[in-house]
C-alpha cells in the first residue's frame, strides 16, 4: 500500500516525468545519428528542475481536460484577444488626442535613458521620425491584462552615445553569427583543424607575433582567431577568442543554442544565488543575495574557467602585448547571449571597461536589482515580438492563464473556431469577429465540466501559492534596445527605441515571435539602421486585409477544418469516385463486347468467336453449355474467367494506342487535382489554386472520354482476310469498363464545374 500511494507522490511523478523527458531527447538524438548532440545526456538529473517547473505549470493535481486541437484553436484566439486589446488601445489613444487630453492617456516610461521630454504628444502620430526624439508604444497592464500607450525614447543621431552604442551593436553582431558555424569552418579549412577535433589552441608564446591566423576566407580581413572551444556538453559550450583590429577590440564571442545540449540548458531556468560565485571572481559579498538562471549559471562558470586556464586574455592584455590598450567585448546570441552577460559580469572585476551585447538573449538571467546594475556595460538587443526574450516562468503561467479564459469563453463549436481563425482579421473587424466566437469576459457559463476543472485548477494554484516560497523574478540584464519594424511606403524601415527589462511581462502570439529571433535577420536589420536617414512611419498601424490577402494560403495545416464550407468535401468524395472508376476502366478486360460475323465467297454466313475486349487484355467468350450452344445468339454465351493479355502478334493501330495514352492521362490529372481538392479541405486556397484544380478536372474529362477512340480502332471494324477472302464483320458495344468510363468522365466533368463555381465565389 505505501509503494502504491509513494507511486502516486509528487517527487515519483516527477521522477517519471524527468526519465521521460529524457528518453524523448536521447531518441531524437539517436535518430539524427548524433548531428543534433545528445552525446552529453545522461538522464541523471539535468531536467530535473525543467521537471519539477513544468509539473508545477500544470499542476499535477488537477487534471484539465485539453487536447492539441483545444491548444490550437485556444492559442489562436488569445492572439486575436490580444490584437483586439491593442487596437482598444490606440483607438483610446486617439480619442485622447481629438479630445486634447492625451497627456493623461501617455504614460511616460520612467527607464528611459534619455530624458529628452516632448511637450505636444500629439504631433508624435504625425511627425517623422528623425525629427521626434520619442515614440509611442503599446506595453501589457499587468493588473487587467489590457494595454496601455507608452512614450518611449529613440536613439538620436544627435547624440553621440546612442550613436556609438547602435554602431557598436551593428559591428559585433556578426560575431554572435559567425560563431555557430564560420569560425568552425575557418578553423577546419584555413588553419587545418581536424574535423574530430574540439578546440583549436595557439601557442601562447608566439600569439602576440604570429598573425598569421586571419578570417579573411569569411570577409573579416582585420580580424585573427586567437584561441576556440567547440565542445558542446550540459555544462561546455562553444565559445572563440578573436582579436578584432579594425576597432581595436579583443572579442569573446559565445554560441546560442544549437544542439540537443543547449535545450537542456535553457530549461534549466530556475534561479541559484551568486554569493560564492561573488567571492570567486572578485566582487567579494557584493554578489549576495542576488541570483541567476541555472544554466546559464553553470556555462558561463565553466567559460570562465577555460578562459582563465588557457590564458590567451592574459597574454593579451599582458603588459607585453601590442593589444594591452584594446577594448574587450562580449557578445552572443540567444542562449549565448544570456551566456555572455553572466561572464561579463564575473570577467568585470578584471577587466573593468569591458563590455557586453547581447542578441536577443532568455528573458530571465539576473534578478531585478543585479539586472539594473549592470546597464553600464551590457547592452541587449530585442528584435519586434521574439519569443526568447519574453519566455519567463511568470509570462508564461500568466499565457496559461489566459489561454483557459479563452477557451472557456468560446460559445461555438471547435470546429466552427477552426474555420473563423483560419481567416485572416483586420484589426478593425476584430472586436466583431471574437464576439461571435467568445462569450463577454465574466460572462461565459459556469455550468460546465471545464470550467468546473479550471476553477479547481486555479484554487489549488493559489493555495500552493501561498504556501510555497516566492520566487525569484529574474530578467534580461542592462541597458535593452528594441527594435521594431516600421513598414514604410516602398520598404519596410526600423526603428530602434530605448526600452526597460519590465516591457516584456507578456508572451506576444504573433506570426513572427519564431521568425523574429534568427541572428542573420537581425545583423542585416542593425547595419542597415541609418538614425540620420529621413523616413515618415506610422506610430501605430491597423491592418487592412484586402482581397488577395484574405484568401491567401495560410502555412498551418488543420484536418477536415472546411475552410471553404462543404462543397470542396463534396467535390473531393466525387473525384475520388471518379479515380476509382477511371482505373476500373483501364484493367477491366470488358471494356467492350465485340461480335463477328464471317461471310465467305460463296456467301456463306457463319458466326465467329466472341471477345470481350479492354484496352490492354481480353477475355474470350465460351458457350454456357457445349452441347446445346448457338454462337450467333449472347444468352448461350458467357465471358471467361480469365483476362489474358494481347498476344504479340497482335497490332495497335493509332485509336487504340490514343486510347491508352489517354487513359493514363486521365489518371494521372485525376490525381492532381484530388490532392488539390484534398488540400483545399484543411487549408484555406487562393482563387488561382481553384483555377489549376479546374484546368487538371477538365483535363480529366477530356482525356476520359477520348479513350473512346478504342471504339474507332480495327479491333471493331469490318475486316477482309486477305488469304480466304473471308468477310468479318465486327460489332463493339459497351460493356462493364465502358460503362465505368462513362461514369468518370461525368464525375470529372462534375468536380470541374464545381471548382468553377468556387473560383467564381473568389473572384
Amino acid at each position: 500500500k505505501n509503494l502504491g500511494l509513494d507511486r502516486y507522490s509528487t517527487h515519483s511523478k516527477g521522477k517519471r516525468l524527468e526519465s521521460c523527458l529524457g528518453g524523448i531527447l536521447k531518441c531524437v538524438s539517436v535518430l539524427c545519428c548524433n548531428k543534433a548532440g545528445g552525446h552529453d545526456l545522461k538522464n541523471k538529473g539535468e531536467l530535473k528542475d525543467f521537471a519539477s517547473n513544468l509539473m508545477e505549470f500544470a499542476n499535477n493535481d488537477t487534471k484539465v481536460d485539453v487536447t492539441l486541437s483545444d491548444m490550437y484553436v485556444g492559442l489562436k484566439m488569445l492572439a486575436r484577444v490580444q490584437g483586439e486589446r491593442r487596437v482598444e488601445a490606440i483607438r483610446n489613444l486617439h480619442k485622447a488626442s481629438l479630445n486634447k487630453d492625451i497627456e493623461e492617456t501617455v504614460v511616460v516610461d520612467p527607464g528611459d535613458y534619455t530624458k529628452t521630454s516632448v511637450t505636444d504628444r500629439r504631433a508624435l502620430l504625425i511627425t517623422p521620425a528623425r525629427n521626434r526624439n520619442s515614440i509611442l508604444t503599446l506595453k501589457a497592464n499587468d493588473e487587467d491584462e489590457g494595454f496601455y500607450v507608452v512614450e518611449k525614447n529613440v536613439l538620436s543621431p544627435s547624440n553621440e552615445d546612442d550613436v556609438r552604442i547602435l554602431k557598436n551593436a551593428a559591428h559585433f553582431s556578426i560575431y554572435a553569427q559567425y560563431i555557430y558555424f564560420h569560425v568552425r569552418d575557418v578553423a577546419t579549412m584555413d588553419f587545418g583543424l581536424a574535423e574530430d577535433s574540439t578546440s583549436f589552441f595557439r601557442d601562447i608564446e608566439t600569439i602576440l607575433e604570429d598573425h598569421s591566423y586571419s578570417m579573411a576566407s569569411v570577409g573579416m580581413e582585420q580580424t585573427q582567431l586567437m584561441h576556440a572551444n567547440f565542445f558542446n556538453g550540459i555544462c561546455q559550450t562553444p565559445y572563440a577568442i578573436l582579436l578584432d583590429g579594425s576597432v581595436k577590440s579583443v572579442v569573446v564571442a559565445v554560441r546560442g543554442t544549437s544542439s540537443l545540449e543547449d535545450w537542456v540548458v535553457d530549461l534549466q531556468y530556475v534561479p541559484l544565488p551568486l554569493d560564492q560565485v561573488g567571492k570567486v571572481v572578485g566582487y567579494g559579498p557584493a554578489l549576495e543575495g542576488h541570483h541567476c538562471h541555472k544554466g546559464v549559471l553553470s556555462r558561463a562558470k565553466w567559460l570562465y574557467n577555460d578562459i582563465k586556464k588557457n590564458r590567451v586574455l592574459k597574454r593579451l592584455f599582458s603588459d607585453e602585448s601590442p593589444y594591452r590598450n584594446y577594448d574587450l567585448t562580449v557578445v552572443g546570441h540567444s542562449l549565448g547571449g544570456g551566456c555572455a552577460q553572466v561572464l561579463s559580469l564575473m570577467l568585470r572585476p578584471s577587466y573593468p571597461t569591458l563590455k557586453c551585447f547581447a542578441y536577443e538573449p532568455p528573458g530571465c538571467i539576473l534578478d531585478d536589482k543585479l539586472a539594473g546594475e549592470c546597464e553600464e556595460f551590457i547592452t541587449s538587443i530585442v528584435r519586434n515580438d521574439d519569443l526568447v526574450p519574453r519566455i519567463t516562468q511568470q509570462n508564461l503561467e500568466t499565457l496559461r492563464d489566459e489561454f483557459f479564459d479563452v477557451v472557456a469563453r468560446m460559445k461555438i463549436s471547435k470546429i466552427k473556431v477552426f474555420q473563423d481563425v483560419r481567416v485572416p482579421c483586420a484589426d478593425e473587424d476584430l472586436q466583431r469577429r471574437n464576439a461571435g466566437v467568445l462569450y463577454p469576459k465574466g460572462q461565459a457559463s459556469r455550468d460546465t465540466p471545464f470550467y468546473s476543472q479550471i476553477r479547481k485548477f486555479r484554487t489549488e494554484r493559489a493555495e500552493k501559492n501561498k504556501q510555497g516560497e516566492v520566487s525569484v523574478k529574474l530578467y534580461i540584464p542592462g541597458k535593452l534596445i528594441h527594435v521594431v519594424d516600421a513598414p514604410g511606403s516602398e520598404t519596410t524601415k526600423y526603428v530602434p527605441y530605448w526600452a526597460n527589462r519590465y516591457d516584456f511581462n507578456q508572451v506576444v502570439l504573433s506570426k513572427s515571435m519564431l521568425s523574429d529571433h534568427a541572428i542573420p535577420d537581425l545583423v542585416s536589420i542593425l547595419k542597415s539602421i541609418d538614425l540620420e536617414e529621413y523616413h515618415e512611419h506610422a506610430t501605430f498601424q491597423t491592418s487592412d486585409v484586402t482581397e488577395e490577402t484574405k484568401y491567401r494560403f495560410i502555412g498551418e495545416f488543420i484536418c477536415c477544418s472546411y475552410p471553404h464550407g462543404k462543397v470542396p468535401l463534396i467535390l473531393t468524395l466525387s473525384s475520388i469516385i471518379a479515380i476509382i472508376l477511371s482505373i476500373l476502366s483501364n484493367q477491366v478486360c470488358k471494356f467492350v463486347t465485340r461480335t463477328t460475323t464471317i461471310v465467305y465467297p460463296n456467301g456463306t454466313t457463319v458466326p465467329g468467336t466472341g471477345v470481350s475486349a479492354g484496352l490492354y487484355s481480353y477475355a474470350l467468350q465460351q458457350c454456357i453449355n457445349p452441347n446445346a450452344c448457338d454462337r450467333s445468339d449472347a444468352e448461350d454465351l458467357e465471358d471467361s474467367k480469365y483476362c489474358q493479355p494481347y498476344p504479340g502478334i497482335v497490332e495497335r493501330d493509332s485509336n487504340w494506342t490514343a486510347s491508352n495514352v489517354f487513359s493514363a492521362l486521365s489518371v494521372v490529372f485525376g490525381v492532381l487535382g484530388i490532392v488539390i481538392l484534398s488540400f483545399s479541405t484543411c487549408t484555406k486556397m487562393k482563387r488561382n489554386k481553384w483555377i489549376i484544380g479546374c484546368v487538371l478536372f477538365l483535363m480529366a474529362t477530356l482525356s476520359q472520354g477520348l479513350q473512346f477512340l478504342f471504339l474507332n480502332s480495327d479491333l471493331c471494324k469490318t475486316w477482309t482476310h486477305p488469304i480466304t477472302g473471308a468477310l468479318s464483320i465486327a460489332d463493339c458495344s459497351l460493356s462493364t469498363g465502358g460503362y465505368y468510363d462513362v461514369s468518370a468522365t461525368v464525375l470529372w466533368f462534375v468536380s470541374a464545374v464545381g471548382c468553377a463555381h468556387m473560383t467564381r465565389s473568389l473572384g
